[in-house]
């Protein structure tokens, strides 16, 4: 990774909006480089949200080269791959469902090619049902064995049932981080199952950067711009899933829910889901019938199939 550009992303007062002017301004530009927005004060002022503040964003620029060497030396040792917004292998999903809002930077350990793949993401409790966590590994395993790639957000309960199914099943997944990419760890359940071609570990967060609650709520965006369609599991009233619901259905995802005869308190909110938008999955031969998941076109056309007439409830 260019050494000046983290520079630049470390320093207070250099925020996305920022970091998106100057990457089209260098990718413009071809005799721009990032290092002169690190050492021209004109040139760093004219990106600013707050143009009179350019002194101390210089200052915390130059205090940060010793960081940024360090952490550019470490993402190339570790064969860590930075894909900017400005770049052609960057996904236009993203751009398309995200818009001004997509991460100017990615941060990407595994395949790479994973991003724009066909994807769908799940969303779940934390301290999801021993019910939901069956349902996610059933929904997960139909996804794969139609070559399309879970993704989700590698937290306990819902998440990581659906990634370990996925590589158990011989799939994709896609781990959407919460913290930087020099800061997760290998969780057990998948450690067995991991290889370069079948993953990817993704994050939009400084590489040191550690988990944080709203780095977790401003993952749920980047969980829904890779995919077609969101799965979710549970959802309590609050909290991380029912925002990555709502978010679901504002950004005119397609959101299907499971449709449980009698919600434990983990999924409370899946009947509002349904009720406001979200397509129920319910039971056909005892397994999770996501044909109308597996069925929508790369477009997203569809959004709104039915899953049958005859169908029961979990």
């Amino acid at each position: 990774m260019d050494r000046f550009l983290l520079q630049l992303m470390l320093a207070k007062g250099i925020g996305n909006a920022a970091i998106k002017k100057i990457l089209n301004d260098v990718k413009i530009n071809s005799s721009r480089l990032f290092e002169d927005y690190c050492k021209d004060a004109v040139l760093l002022e004219s990106v600013l949200y707050r143009p009179g503040s350019v002194s101390d964003v210089q200052q915390s620029i130059a205090a940060n080269n010793e960081t940024a060497k360090l952490l550019s030396n470490e993402l190339n040792n570790q064969g860590i791959v930075v894909i900017t917004e400005t770049d052609d292998d960057y996904p236009k999903k993203l751009k398309n469902k995200l818009g001004k809002n997509c991460p100017p930077v990615l941060f990407l350990k595994g395949n790479k090619n994973l991003l724009n793949s066909c994807s769908v993401g799940f969303c779940g409790s934390r301290k999801v049902s021993d019910k939901g966590a069956v349902i996610t590994d059933q929904c997960a395993r139909q996804l794969v064995n139609n070559n399309i790639t879970v993704v989700s957000g590698y937290a306990s309960g819902a998440d990581i049932a659906a990634h370990t199914a996925a590589l158990e099943e011989g799939g994709n997944t896609v781990f959407v981080l919460a913290e930087g990419i020099l800061e997760y760890k290998i969780k057990n359940e998948v450690r067995h199952y991991l290889n370069n071609d079948k993953h990817l570990f993704v994050s939009q967060f400084l590489p040191d950067a550690g988990w944080s609650p709203s780095n977790a709520m401003r993952r749920n965006s980047l969980i829904i711009g890779l995919s077609k369609a969101m799965i979710l599991v549970e959802s309590g009233k609050s909290g991380g899933t029912f925002a990555a619901g709502t978010e679901s259905l504002k950004r005119d995802l397609p959101l299907f829910v499971i449709d449980y005869a009698k919600p434990e308190v983990s999924a409370e909110a899946n009947p509002y889901f349904i009720k406001n938008g979200g397509n129920p999955i319910r039971s056909r031969g005892g397994l999770p019938n996501i044909d109308a998941v597996i069925g929508l076109s790369d477009n997203e056309d569809g959004a709104k199939e039915e899953n049958g007439k005859q169908l029961s409830m979990f």
